[in-house]
């Protein structure tokens, strides 16, 4: 009896250990270079670049700004808040920024190596596009004609939330990387006033238990419970 009691706590043992590894959640949420106050697990996003014709930006790191989202902008998805290349671009205080795209990335760290599942929300002004590790995960939008921004989500007026499954993260200090090129179409001439251009996010991300794991801890405790019920009859 002891020996089977003694198999039952290192199986709840390993049950245990097991959930508390596969539990790993990560959140993430966009805010400017240097603002840690929102307590999120990545580095703040970053300014990447700008390019006049391509999302793949033509200038060199630089930093991002908080930005308001004044009366234009729905307000920030919970646990971030809209970014920008320059205290200017936002609704508040806006300067018209040259025609284009801005991109931003972050980067976080996964703990498990296990699947990953999980949302994103963004918005953005006037549209933007959205990579994970180099895979696409959110389209442009359609401009359209919507002053504000783009006619459909993505745009600056309603949260897009994009359900994510399945995903393989990399290991490693800061691995993965979110990707947000922001296309900014725009009117007027550059260095105008009116035409802000900003991006928003937050993400959840948890890790999945793999099946055949949890199948084998289940397959060992049922037998545990087995053989304790059988001492019994006997």
């Amino acid at each position: 009896m002891r020996l089977i009691l003694k198999f039952c706590a290192v199986a709840a043992f390993s049950v245990v250990s097991a959930c508390i590894a596969s539990a790993d959640t990560i959140q993430l949420g966009s805010y400017g270079t240097g603002d840690a106050s929102l307590g999120n697990a990545n580095t703040a996003i970053d300014y990447a670049g700008y390019s006049a014709t391509s999302t793949t930006p033509s200038s060199g790191v630089g930093t991002s700004y908080a930005l308001a989202p004044g009366l234009l902008w729905a307000t920030a998805v919970t646990g971030s808040t809209w970014v920008g290349f320059a205290p200017s671009a936002g609704p508040v205080a806006t300067s018209n920024p040259a025609l284009g795209y801005y991109t931003f990335t972050t980067s976080f760290t996964a703990g498990s190596s296990s699947p990953y599942s999980g949302s994103l929300s963004i918005m953005a002004d006037d549209t933007v596009k959205v990579f994970l590790n180099g895979v696409l995960v959110a389209p442009f939008a359609a401009l359209g004609s919507d002053y504000h921004c783009a006619d459909v989500v993505p745009d600056c007026l309603t949260v897009d939330t994009i359900a994510l499954s399945g995903l393989s993260l990399l290991s490693g200090p800061d691995a993965n990387t979110f990707v947000f090129d922001v296309q900014q179409a725009g009117f007027g001439p550059v260095g105008g006033t009116g035409d802000p251009t900003g991006v928003d996010f937050s993400a959840m991300l948890s890790a999945v238990p793999e099946p055949n794991s949890l199948s084998l801890l289940a397959t060992g405790m049922l037998g545990c419970a087995a053989a304790i019920f059988r001492r019994r009859r006997a």
